[in-house]
């Protein structure tokens, strides 16, 4: 677009007399660049700046910049696609095809035009054994792995109103930004959001580390021990007052205050 834009400039100028100074079409071409700059830079912005491993457990920190407002939240995610042994090297033609596992999400809020994330990868399971989380389905232990983790920050206009714990909040309508720009993507409902991805080459954990307390979801298909019902005691806990050894001190009938001693 800039070169042609320049070229029609220059083609003007041919038609201008000679006197025409060599500045002034300096400043032509200047502010015709300037402008072609200014129109590309229009839209939301949003971009992952930085991945880098923070440990040998799978934890890794990420860092972006935008220019969305201040505080808008952000969906932080990493994915691994996977693929069925017999399907190797076959294209995927829908996303119905493609087979991924969600490693792990947080949502983040822009702060000064920055936002941070720490994901972590790997869960271990019960013998301690680090994993990734499609790795605990069988079904899906017998699926190819693809080399790369692919890190997406996802900005979704229709869940500005909600806050990092899922609760509907107020916010005015001013606040939410026009999703516009070249970062566009829509849902099977023609509704708009943001979305920008980074692919890094991540091995499969290995190793073991401590192995985690058993959790009641963990149990009974998340019901926990609840099927066990508590022991009663077998020994009683109430006392009781020991008889009076007193002997009456006349055989005379005992009289009614006697009898609460």
């Amino acid at each position: 677009m800039l070169t042609a834009y320049i070229k029609l400039i220059l083609l003007q100028i041919r038609n201008l007399s000679r006197g025409f100074s060599l500045v002034a079409i300096t400043f032509i071409l200047v502010a015709a660049s300037f402008g072609c700059t200014q129109k590309a830079q229009t839209g939301v912005q949003l971009e992952i700046k930085n991945v880098q491993s923070d440990s040998s457990n799978g934890l890794y920190n990420l860092s972006g910049i935008t220019n969305l407002p201040e505080s808008s939240k952000i969906a932080i995610t990493a994915v691994r696609y996977l693929s069925s042994p017999e399907k190797q090297g076959e294209s995927q033609n829908s996303d119905v095809d493609i087979n991924r596992s969600i490693l792990a999400r947080q949502i983040v809020q822009v702060k000064q035009g920055k936002w941070e994330s720490q994901l972590n990868l790997w869960q271990p399971a019960t013998d301690g054994t680090l994993q990734e989380a499609w790795q605990k389905n069988d079904a899906k232990k017998m699926m190819m792995a693809d080399d790369e983790v692919t890190f997406i920050a996802t900005y979704d206009p229709n869940s500005q109103s909600l806050n990092l714990n899922g609760e509907k909040i107020e916010q005015p309508a001013a606040e939410i930004p026009q999703v516009e720009g070249k970062l566009i993507r829509f849902t099977n409902e023609g509704q708009r959001y943001v979305q920008a991805s980074v692919a890094q080459s991540i091995n499969l954990p290995s190793g073991k580390t401590v192995s985690p307390q058993p959790q009641p979801e963990d149990v009974n298909g998340g019901w926990g021990t609840r099927y066990q019902i508590p022991a009663t005691p077998s020994v009683s806990t109430a006392s009781f007052v020991a008889p009076s050894k007193e002997k009456p001190s006349t055989t005379a009938p005992l009289n009614p205050n006697q009898f609460l001693r």
